[in-house]
């Protein structure tokens, strides 16, 4: 009888952790990264000073390398004259020279490394919890730990990315969920989920926080080419995969600033400037029109590129 019982405590156990770790990342568009320091920023010096606190019961190194349970924030470690000879040199996981990164030199028992509270959220919502984790000892290395990072809400453990590989290469880990009825508020936290000692070493980058909704398009062909002399309008077309969205069109000149359009909140709009250049158009879309206008709920469509072409 007792083998029977045991039998069954780890299949429950086997089963647990295959749902932990088989969790997916977010299939439709996305919204903002609420996280606005998740990439850690970007900085001429190679360490920055000061202390960020953001890693319970973590030490701060600006000495690097950093010693078990410490961390540094860094652009490369391609600079540091000490580097730890099984530790492979890189830079954050951008195309920012100076953009940092969390070097992470785990502590001898599984603990925080990462922990931030999230307020103003919308309720009965999709979210996306994801980061970028790389395993920074080299790949021909066989006797290190490899490292394995808990994505925590609220204190409990969501996902868990199972052994980080020693492929030096960047990893993106996550999951998506829902928040509960009247839930507005939570708290995030990655956990190191592995023994210190030899190995179990990492960086982080990119931690994101964003709504997931639906796959949301602009027409089918996501480039529309006119001529400065069409003068014929033509419909800008909403392709959405959810039902009862609430949409905001935006128009850009440039792809980087963009103007709501407050009037045009039906799945189809009209284009009909006809000045030769380019614009972009894309939408807002929410479950609810609050939701819209809240930052933290909504989600962004693909964007559609209009050109319109001179005449020879």
């Amino acid at each position: 009888m007792r083998r029977t019982e045991n039998l069954i405590l780890l299949c429950i156990f086997v089963l647990f952790t295959a749902i932990l770790t088989a969790q997916q990342l977010c299939d439709g568009n996305l919204g903002i990264n609420i996280f606005s320091d998740g990439d850690f920023g970007q900085g001429g010096p190679n360490i920055l000073l000061p202390d960020p606190q953001i890693a319970p019961g973590y030490l701060y190194n600006t000495n690097p390398p950093p010693f078990d349970g410490s961390y540094t924030i860094t652009n490369n470690t391609d600079e540091w004259t000490n580097i730890y000879p099984s530790w492979i040199r890189v830079g954050d996981n951008s195309d920012d020279p100076n953009g940092y990164m969390m070097v992470v030199n785990a502590s001898f028992e599984p603990g925080l490394f990462y922990e931030k509270d999230i307020t103003g959220l919308c309720e009965n919502t999709l979210y996306q919890f994801s980061a970028d984790v790389i395993n920074i000892v080299r790949f021909q290395i066989d006797t290190h730990i490899k490292p394995v990072v808990d994505f925590l809400i609220d204190d409990v453990v969501r996902f868990s990315t199972g052994d980080i590989p020693q492929n030096e290469k960047w990893n993106t880990y996550g999951f998506t969920f829902t928040t509960n009825p009247g839930q507005t508020t939570l708290k995030l936290s990655l956990r190191n989920n592995a023994p210190g000692g030899r190995g179990n070493d990492l960086a982080l980058d990119n931690i994101s926080f964003q709504a997931c909704g639906p796959s949301a398009f602009v027409n089918a062909e996501q480039t529309l080419f006119l001529c400065e002399n069409d003068n014929n309008p033509i419909d800008i077309i909403a392709e959405i995969t959810a039902l009862d969205q609430a949409i905001l069109w935006q128009i850009s000149r440039d792809k980087v600033n963009w103007v709501n359009l407050p009037d045009e909140t039906n799945p189809t709009i009209q284009h009909n400037n006809f000045e030769v250049g380019n614009y972009f158009y894309r939408y807002l879309t929410a479950g609810t029109s609050i939701e819209l206008m809240n930052e933290k709920c909504h989600i962004f469509s693909d964007i559609l590129t209009l050109t319109v072409l001179p005449l020879e």
